[in-house]
């Protein structure tokens, strides 16, 4: 859709991904402005070596210098047509959560790196050389990067894990809701400009054949040999809407185990039948949690910086520097 994205819309953490901190260790009214957070404060971050992160890139362990890693993601990350005070926010959300990564340590999946170029696991990277090169115009982001230089979050002196996603419903997810862990930085606040997102509201089909097919597999003991109508009950939802459990033929599932069997944008869905297919209606795009890229958009739009982003969409973090 946007020439320097990869879909359009952020990646990273923006389908299925479990965010570190839990392996190791629609709109509101017409003009109304998100941040009802006091904005960060600004106080020294705790001191290490950051100035270089190992990136795996195309299955090789590649030393970069901390900043241009953050410039590449961020280039993969958002639209570059964003308003500058979004791809500001962006960039301390990337730089925080690879500081994070480097600070817990490297994982089992990529152990000669400290994160990864797959955005299922870490991030979307992009060569800003290369992209440059290539004749795409980076100036905007490599301000974002250079405006906010060093800048990372942090909560009770440790750095975040600063996830994000494209675009939630009329509130973000609290982190317990779609992860089962409760992290005082990653609760539901509200997030405006969600319906600017092009596929806001999206929906899916499948045959009656195709989802009990998928349903076989997946849940052997759910019963799904009755009519499309029988299969969902008793849903529980969490206060931004997305589905927490459900009784899938009997069985308990997690929404987000859903998500990810079907395909579907969101875990904030809901569903239409007829007598041989079912239809998923979603809303948003992403798990939900942290940083909406849309929400950002439209708080910079309404004149809010990337400090009071950063404030209303991480509550109870701290602006430092590296």
């Amino acid at each position: 859709m946007r020439k320097l994205l990869l879909t359009g819309c952020g990646l990273v953490l923006a389908l299925y991904l479990v965010p570190t901190v839990l392996l190791y260790g629609s709109e509101p009214e017409t003009g109304q402005t998100a941040s009802a957070s006091a904005p960060v404060q600004t106080q020294t971050a705790p001191t290490g070596d950051y100035s270089t992160v190992t990136v795996l890139i195309d299955g090789t362990p590649t030393a970069l210098p901390l900043e241009d890693y953050v410039a590449g993601v961020v280039a993969a990350e958002i639209p570059n047509d964003f308003p500058l005070e979004a791809i500001q926010a962006q960039a301390v959300a990337a730089r925080t959560y690879a500081v994070y990564k480097m600070a817990a340590g490297r994982p089992d999946a990529h152990p000669d790196a400290d994160v990864c170029d797959d955005f299922h696991h870490c991030a979307a990277y992009r060569n800003i050389a290369v992209e440059t090169a290539s004749g795409n115009d980076l100036a905007r982001v490599q301000q974002a990067v250079q405006d906010t230089e060093g800048q990372i979050l942090t909560y009770d002196g440790a750095p975040i894990a600063a996830v994000f996603h494209c675009v939630s419903g009329p509130r973000t997810e609290a982190a317990r809701d779609v992860w089962g862990e409760d992290v005082p930085y990653l609760q539901s606040v509200v997030s405006p400009g969600g319906t600017a997102y092009s596929g806001y509201e999206a929906a899916i089909t499948l045959s009656a054949a195709e989802f009990r097919d998928k349903a076989a597999q997946a849940y052997p003991s759910a019963d799904v040999s009755g009519p499309p109508d029988d299969w969902f009950k008793s849903s529980v939802r969490s206060d931004a809407g997305g589905v927490i459990t459900v009784q899938l033929g009997g069985v308990t599932v997690e929404g987000t185990d859903v998500r990810e069997l079907f395909g579907l944008q969101s875990t904030n869905f809901t569903i239409t039948t007829t007598d041989d297919s079912i239809t998923f209606h979603t809303i948003g795009y992403g798990h939900g949690v942290g940083l909406s890229q849309y929400g950002a958009k439209y708080m910079a739009e309404q004149g809010a910086d990337y400090t009071e982003i950063l404030a209303h969409y991480y509550p109870n973090t701290v602006l430092g520097n590296v």
